[in-house]
């Protein structure tokens, strides 16, 4: 394992006049961790230590008078090329045309590494009462002033994002957040009853086609253990491949050891004894959060096993009282079809250089794989 350094003393700003203290930090105490109360926070704190020296996860901690105001997770990517967020053949074209140009460090401010949620990554201590657009300028202004970032990207919820429209930041709306509601339904055919007639009949298909198939899904719980391990793995790996998306942060996200040591939930789609798929979760309050899923993409579309997979975690959801699925990004048209809600993110986005903010704002915002639209 390959651990950043970070010089926390240099990066701390604090004032005679100002009672604001703000670091950038590897690690942060138990105390703070406990007095934030965030189980998605908890999450990015065990990946924390998979960090690399391309991928460098630390927190920005806020404190006011001595006292702990709010932790803010980061992710500092460190000379990647810009081209790669790119649609494929923008990608493909520009990446080699630009070389050494399009390598830019990051530092993101996004909830990736916390299950995708869909809430702001400005993550409030418990019984603190502050004005957050106050506490979001004071932590832009320090993430502004590290040295060596040619990027802040920062992905918040839309009614959450109006203070950065003065501050300097291109904004867009990036990937929404895919949900399906549950509400109080108390059975899966309740939860049905609920959607439309067409989507009724397609669970009824997909259930059919795998059940014909002799497909089956079994549930285990993380740690997972060999050899159901390598199978998931190839699974999740598959996935990745055969994304049109290109993740800059994925070697930690689904780095195998942090797969291997997590607490999660994970469902398990076979054929013939052959893992064609699984997806993973953990609970926060009363919510099923998706953490991880990978396919064997050849045989699982034959099967609909991704479909039967999210029949399986609805179901779940609903034994366990919970209200919300929340699927992460709507990056696939399966997910589209199966979630009830989207949720609008936005992407706020600056640049140190005037020549690569009017670039980013003239071309790359519009041909981002992610890229939805611009605010109106």
């Amino acid at each position: 394992m390959t651990t950043p350094t970070t010089e926390s003393a240099s990066l701390a700003t604090e004032s005679a006049d100002s009672p604001w203290q703000i670091e950038l930090t590897e690690q942060v105490p138990e105390a703070d961790l406990r007095a934030v109360g965030n189980r998605l926070v908890d999450i990015f704190s065990y990946y924390q230590p998979f960090s690399t020296q391309r991928t460098q996860l630390a927190w920005i901690r806020v404190q006011f008078e001595g006292q702990l105001l709010a932790l803010v997770p980061t992710v500092r990517l460190v000379k990647r090329p810009v081209t790669d967020m790119l649609r494929h053949g923008w990608r493909r074209w520009l990446g080699p045309t630009l070389g050494p140009l399009a390598k830019k460090t990051t530092l993101l401010i996004d909830t990736a590494f916390m299950v995708f949620a869909d809430q702001s990554p400005f993550v409030i201590a418990e019984g603190i009462e502050i004005d957050p657009n106050r506490l979001k300028r004071e932590v832009v202004e320090f993430a502004k002033g590290l040295k060596g970032v040619d990027m802040l990207w920062i992905t918040e919820p839309e009614e959450d994002c109006q203070w950065a429209a003065g501050e300097g930041f291109h904004q867009f709306y990036a990937l929404p957040m895919a949900h399906i509601e549950i509400g109080e339904s108390t059975s899966f055919q309740e939860y049905a009853a609920t959607v439309s007639r067409n989507r009724r009949r397609n669970f009824k298909i997909e259930r059919k086609t795998f059940e014909q198939a002799g497909g089956q899904i079994e549930m285990q719980e993380g740690p997972l253990q060999e050899p159901l391990l390598g199978e998931v793995l190839k699974c999740l790996e598959g996935s990745a491949a055969h994304s049109q998306f290109v993740v800059p942060y994925n070697e930690v996200l689904i780095d195998p050891r942090a797969f291997a040591g997590q607490r999660q939930t994970v469902l398990v789609a076979r054929v013939a004894g052959q893992v064609v798929g699984f997806m993973s979760f953990l609970i926060d309050g009363k919510r099923l959060m998706q953490c991880h899923g990978g396919l064997d993409y050849q045989r699982s579309h034959e099967v609909l096993a991704y479909h039967n997979l999210i029949q399986t975690a609805v179901k779940y959801a609903i034994e366990r009282g919970l209200t919300t699925f929340s699927m992460g990004p709507l990056s696939n048209e399966t997910k589209r079809r199966a979630v009830t809600t989207l949720k609008p993110m936005v992407a706020n986005l600056w640049n140190r250089n005037p020549l690569d903010a009017m670039a980013a704002k003239i071309f790359f915002t519009k041909n981002l794989e992610v890229y939805r639209g611009e605010l109106d």
